[in-house]
């Protein structure tokens, strides 16, 4: 064997073996978390009668109860009085603000 020959034999092998390499990382890896569908088992389930009680959820945690009662119980403000975002600061007289 000449010396192209074997050159010609080792970069057709490395060229092979590159091409394996690229196609093993292009291959994807089945995902551990994702499990087999379970809707042949649903679809064969028998059906509940309408007479059943609905099995209770967990409440959902970003629905507070409600506190229009709360709200109902505060005296109405006078008519005259300014409408105020936040409580006011008790360290100020009225008519005094903050700048001065």
């Amino acid at each position: 064997m000449t010396i192209h020959s074997k050159l010609a034999s080792f970069i057709a092998a490395g060229i092979f073996a590159a091409s394996l390499a690229a196609h093993a990382q292009t291959a994807t890896a089945p995902d551990p978390n994702i499990a087999p569908s379970t809707a042949e088992e649903d679809s064969t389930l028998p059906p509940s009668p309408p007479s059943d009680p609905q099995l209770a959820m967990d409440p959902d945690p970003d629905v507070a109860p409600s506190t229009a009662g709360q709200e109902a119980q505060l005296p109405p403000s006078s008519p005259d009085s300014p409408q105020l975002a936040t409580d006011p600061n008790p360290d100020l007289a009225p008519g005094e603000s903050i700048a001065e």
